[in-house]
């Protein structure tokens, strides 16, 4: 019972609760269930923060939100091979409820551990082969919310376990298939490109060098007419753990122009909060209040369209041509992850944090 109750949530309980289960079993999804713990239905962390997204009242009912028609299997009418079967022909799927005749949770089968080793890199290079997209890694700033290390080695080769961050950044693309890297240089380039040059690699790497700096987005102009496709924008300091077949599943299926790639993450006010009403009358002090919210990760999906909003030979923000998609009508969307799925190396104090970790 301990088990089943780390993946379910009544019907009575608020969004914001069940959201806070799903952050904690890990494995994106929670069942809703009534107080005999009879499935009712489904809810996925993308269908949740979609919710909260759409300004939706994420203190209602969590019942008003969930899907009602999930999949389970039946206690008495499974085996091992028709769960892989299941589990296979649904990527997006991590659990899955086993229910007695009365539609009460008996188990909760868990997709990385009903697939042995060999099976799962199987699967998974089954999805890896489907991406062939080129990565621009932007690599060009200063790193200066790194002093004192920056003024020594250029941000891209700050170590992170004996390896350069950037290294890490590539392997991960690596991973899915990706061979095509473009790098953004300006701030100690020489030293950039020395340490690929010396390298031996599988991979391809070219370097687009700024004269002057160009901002977080001001050279991606360079590629307006270099590719038709949609490409992976990447800073050269974040450390991204997420499916990035989901991500470009994702980005295709809503037809975005961009996608930004957010993680989610938790702020506890140390104070009590003043709330008012219309009138700027105190209606109640909120003591220590947490607060949800996304951050830009600094991974993107773009389709090389929107680059023309980027001026010439100018220093331009990636927030400035997010806003400017937006401002033209492109499709603009937000790919969700957990917080403890990106960690932001481009600060010393997180920095420190994360070496000694």
């Amino acid at each position: 019972m301990k088990k089943i109750k780390l993946y379910t949530v009544f019907k009575h309980q608020s969004l914001s609760e069940a959201l806070k289960k799903i952050d904690k079993n890990g494995q994106k999804c929670c069942f809703v269930v009534d107080e005999k713990y009879r499935l009712i239905g489904t809810l996925s962390d993308g269908d949740a923060r979609l919710n909260i997204l759409k300004k939706s009242n994420f203190k209602k009912e969590v019942f008003k939100f969930c899907n009602k028609k999930p999949i389970y299997l039946n206690q008495s009418k499974y085996n091992i091979s028709k769960v892989k079967k299941l589990f296979s022909s649904h990527n997006n799927i991590e659990i899955i409820p086993v229910l007695n005749k009365d539609r009460v949770i008996q188990d909760v089968l868990i997709k990385n551990k009903i697939f042995s080793l060999k099976e799962k890199f199987r699967l998974k290079k089954q999805k890896i082969k489907s991406i062939n997209t080129k990565v621009i890694v932007m690599a060009g700033g200063k790193g200066t919310r790194l002093d004192p290390i920056t003024k020594i080695i250029p941000k891209p080769l700050v170590p992170i376990k004996k390896r350069p961050v950037i290294e890490h950044i590539v392997s991960k693309f690596i991973r899915y298939g990706m061979r095509n890297f473009y790098f953004t240089i300006h701030h100690k380039a020489e030293m950039i490109k020395a340490f690929f040059n010396e390298k031996k690699r599988n991979y391809n790497i070219f370097f687009i060098e700024e004269k002057k700096p160009m901002g977080t987005a001001g050279s991606l102009k360079k590629f307006y007419k270099k590719t038709k496709e949609d490409f992976f924008v990447i800073n050269c300091d974040s450390l991204v753990d997420v499916n990035l077949s989901d991500v470009l599943l994702f980005h295709k299926r809503k037809k975005n122009d961009l996608t930004v790639v957010a993680s989610a993450q938790n702020y506890k006010v140390p104070y009590g909060v003043c709330e008012l009403d219309t009138n700027e009358n105190l209606k109640k002090i909120n003591e220590k209040p947490k607060i949800k919210y996304f951050v830009n990760t600094g991974l993107y999906l773009i389709n090389n369209k929107i680059l023309k909003l980027i001026p010439s030979n100018k220093k331009f923000h990636m927030n400035q041509l997010i806003q400017s998609s937006i401002n033209s009508k492109y499709r603009v969307g937000m790919y969700k992850i957990s917080q403890k799925n990106w960690k932001d190396i481009g600060q010393l104090e997180d920095y420190k944090k994360f070496i000694n970790s």
